[in-house]
């Protein structure tokens, strides 16, 4: 709740605590960026091995069949608006524009601007919801529509239950916002933690007792969600964040916030439309191939939640702040420490995606209902999009560089590029070649994505910057020509362990061997790739190598101090 007016010397006082609560870990900038994106990274790692424990559940108990193929129709129905509405469009134009107000009015201004966007987001997310449960069947049509009798009556009545999610992840992600704002990162990434407890719980505990088993998964999908917006609640106390909704239309930060978010609403709605395009392809295919697909995708986002994205949202707040005060040395030097990062970290996970997609399918989902053909698609479209995580990495961290800008225009026009893309690829390759050719379409429009957002970089910075000179654009040719041969060196550290990792697992059947076989193969293998490329790294003397050895280091001799 809104606390009372303040006096004036209350009110300094406050300005100076949220100023301090918002101070970074001391230290250099890439130590604060490395201690942010190590926080997110950790809890996001928690989150993704929950996260296969619940796809290892939800493949076990339904496989890969119709009920599954529309739990996962419905399921991307809340999902899609609720990164169009909250964690896309808002959180891009929110977060910068929150900074702003942090610096020039500290935490009342913060609370001030937070409660006049919830009191536009609350009445939009009612309005959205209702419709959603009051008319579920025309939104299975715009995402299903080769979806035909019963099987889109069953996706109709898990929408209806699942559009509550809606409300309750966009509040997280506002809140999230917040919290990152004033360098508090650890509630708002462990919340996924949470939605994936909720979900394995429910499915356990509740499974047998439903007339459809698949509403198991439907409800645990929405008690995660309770539990998500739970958490955040202490941490929005403590910081004196959780404010009362406003509408105060007359805030100027809001009016700048629907300026920036009406071009961004349309960017992330062309990527969503990309999301409702894979879908729409792919519920005309036989059955069990979208269940095959999403699976897929889902150990690929798995590299890119613990890698790419926790940079991304660590170096957010930072590249705003160096934008706003137009200071194109630091938001280059920060922007190149995250792109090398990024590179880093998702080129061992394209090679392991690539190598042991057998190995990780067989082990943490042929379990129960989910056979060994499902498998062995499923691996096959992992190999597939184990070669877009470098490029879907690097327009993680592009597009937050832009945005941090207030250029929301050229992310719009990289993201209808690879929408066409997608769809023209994918229309014309999944009669042939069906969900393996939609998702090499998904392949090559990420690879058209990166190209134009890097090709254009260094024309807009000199653009927005209003730079009268070329030392804007010569610099970031010298940023974009560094990254590209750190790229290569990381490739050249991982390439010979991947050619001896790759021999060795052909000499091993995975698909239907025994599970604990297959999960010792697998820690093995990994654990070589692994170890195997920091090695080469170090003798390359790529720094990223360095730096994680001395981060473990580290973490080693504290806890050692701590628990000798």
């Amino acid at each position: 709740m809104s606390s009372p007016p303040a006096s004036p010397g209350a009110q300094s006082r406050t300005r100076e605590a949220g100023h301090r609560e918002a101070s970074p870990p001391s230290g250099s900038p890439s130590d604060r960026l490395a201690h942010r994106a190590g926080i997110v990274a950790l809890f996001t790692l928690g989150s993704r091995v929950l996260g296969y424990v619940r796809d290892a559940v939800l493949a076990n108990y339904f496989g890969a069949g119709m009920a599954f193929d529309a739990f996962v129709a419905a399921h991307t129905i809340p999902n899609a608006l609720r990164r169009l509405v909250a964690e896309g469009t808002l959180m891009i134009a929110y977060v910068p524009l929150l900074t702003a107000e942090q610096k020039t009015g500290g935490l009342e201004a913060m609370r001030r601007f937070t409660a006049a966007v919830l009191g536009l987001l609350l009445p939009l997310l009612v309005v959205l919801v209702g419709l959603g449960m009051v008319f579920p069947s025309v939104a299975v049509n715009l995402f299903a529509s080769g979806f035909e009798g019963r099987q889109a009556v069953l996706a109709a009545e898990l929408t209806r239950v699942m559009m509550p999610f809606l409300f309750l992840v966009s509040l997280v992600a506002v809140a999230a916002g917040a919290l990152n704002t004033v360098g508090r990162f650890a509630a708002p990434a462990a919340a996924p933690m949470l939605l994936n407890i909720g979900i394995i719980c429910v499915v356990w505990c509740t499974w047998g007792f439903w007339d459809k088993p698949i509403f198991a998964a439907a409800w645990g999908v929405v008690i995660g969600g309770v539990l998500q917006l739970l958490l955040q609640i202490p941490w929005l106390l403590k910081h004196r964040l959780l404010v009362i909704p406003k509408v105060d239309l007359r805030h100027p930060a809001l009016r700048e916030l629907g300026r920036r978010t009406l071009p961004a609403v349309f960017g992330v709605g062309v990527y969503q439309f990309n999301v409702i395009i894979i879908r729409q392809i792919a519920s005309f295919l036989p059955q069990g191939q979208m269940t095959c697909y999403f699976f897929a995708s889902r150990l690929q986002e798995f590299a890119l939640g613990v890698f790419a994205i926790s940079i991304s949202v660590a170096a957010l707040p930072t590249l705003s702040e160096h934008a706003a005060q137009k200071d194109i040395g630091s938001l280059l030097l920060t922007f190149r420490r995250a792109v090398k990062a990024t590179v880093f970290v998702t080129v061992p996970a394209m090679a392991g995606l690539w190598v042991l997609a057998e190995a990780i399918v067989a082990t943490l989902l042929q379990h129960g209902n989910f056979d060994g053909s499902a498998a062995l698609m499923t691996a096959e479209l992992v190999q597939t999009m184990a070669i877009a995580l470098i490029p879907i990495g690097l327009v993680r961290v592009l597009v937050p560089m832009y945005y941090a800008f207030g250029d929301t225009r050229t992310p719009v026009l990289a993201s209808t590029v690879s929408m066409a893309m997608t769809v023209g690829l994918g229309t014309y390759l999944s009669p042939t070649y069906q969900i393996q050719g939609l998702t090499a379409a998904t392949v090559a429009a990420a690879c058209g994505q990166l190209l134009i957002l890097t090709s254009w970089l260094p024309s807009r910075i000199r653009f927005i910057l209003g730079s009268s000179t070329t030392r804007p654009v010569t610099s970031a040719y010298a940023v974009l020509r560094d990254i590209g041969g750190h790229t290569l060196w990381c490739l050249a550290a991982m390439t010979p362990v991947t050619l001896v990792v790759s021999w060795l697992t052909k000499q091993h059947r995975w698909i239907g061997a025994p599970h604990l076989q297959n999960g010792g193969g697998l820690i093995i293998f990994g654990g070589v790739m692994i170890v195997g490329y920091i090695g080469l790294a170090q003798v390359l003397r790529i720094s990223e190598a360095e730096q994680m050895i001395n981060l473990l280091k580290r973490k080693i001799g504290w806890f050692t101090r701590h628990n000798g």
